[in-house]
């Protein structure tokens, strides 16, 4: 009898567990719910694009300002511009996130370019007023992104209906432009940095990524560490980055950018990659 309730009573906790129906464990979810609830993460934006905003005036002053790293170029003649990624550094997409986090899916690149068609994202806090500021400056607003080429009108569309200063979408250099014959050089934006540095003297740069402002050998730590080394100098004065908790080249070297792995092995191997002690 004894041992009849105790199976009664477990059988009954298991039934209650079940109908509480506990949602399934997702990576991201920490990552989104800080990105969307926390009063820090728009306090870092808005220092940020503050930051920018004053030192756009310091770049001016000076006519041999370069922020990008390439070797000693002349400049004199060269109208002013500044290179700003736009996903998760003017353009919020993290509702795409929450939305497959909620329907328990794993990302889907349908959904996304449906994202992007919709020209749904909103602007991130300072971003807009930043790149107004830059315009009233008389300096040239160059987007650099790695969404597809095929995107830029959506994405033209997108960043004028939140306010940023958008005359053209030769502005927007996507991923296979053909400007500058970077065609074949898939998602690195060194070959698009430097097409603008043809037409201009770029004042600043801001991003979410170290792919916004250099390109390291591999995508390991060690690799960008000595990517980054020389300019570390140029961080909240040349350089301005933003956080990215939610996704990144960070989040897949652990696995090799391996996306074919299965989660349980992503996992696995992105716990291993956990530093205990240094």
């Amino acid at each position: 009898m004894r041992h009849s309730m105790l199976a009664s009573a477990c059988l009954l906790a298991s039934a209650l567990v079940g109908c509480q129906q506990r949602p399934p464990a997702n990576d991201q979810l920490d990552a989104v719910l800080w990105s969307q609830t926390s009063i820090e993460h728009e306090l870092i934006y808005r220092q940020v694009f503050a930051d920018a905003t004053r030192q756009l005036d310091v770049a001016l002053a000076h006519p041999d300002w370069d922020a990008l790293p390439l070797p000693p170029r002349k400049l004199a003649g060269l109208p002013p511009a500044v290179i700003v990624d736009i996903d998760e550094t003017l353009l919020d997409n993290i509702p795409l996130n929450a939305r497959d986090i909620r329907h328990n899916q794993t990302y889907s690149y349908d959904r996304w370019n449906l994202w992007v068609e919709q020209a749904k994202a909103q602007a991130l806090p300072g971003a807009v007023a930043f790149l107004q500021a830059a315009r009233q400056r008389g300096v040239k607003v160059y987007y650099l992104t790695n969404r597809e080429h095929s995107q830029v009108q959506a994405t033209v569309d997108n960043l004028r209906l939140r306010g940023f200063p958008v005359e053209g979408s030769e502005q927007v250099l996507a991923a296979g432009t053909p400007v500058g014959h970077c065609e074949q050089a898939g998602y690195g934006k060194n070959c698009r940095r430097q097409w603008v540095a043809s037409q201009a003297r770029v004042l600043l740069l801001a991003g979410d990524s170290i792919g916004d402002f250099v390109q390291a050998e591999h995508n390991t730590l060690d690799a960008q560490r000595r990517a980054v080394e020389p300019y570390l100098g140029w961080l909240g004065q040349r350089w301005f980055l933003l956080p990215n908790p939610t996704y990144g080249n960070w989040y897949s070297a652990p696995y090799g950018d391996q996306e074919d792995l299965p989660m349980e092995r992503k996992r696995q191997l992105k716990q291993q990659a956990l530093q205990l002690q240094q």
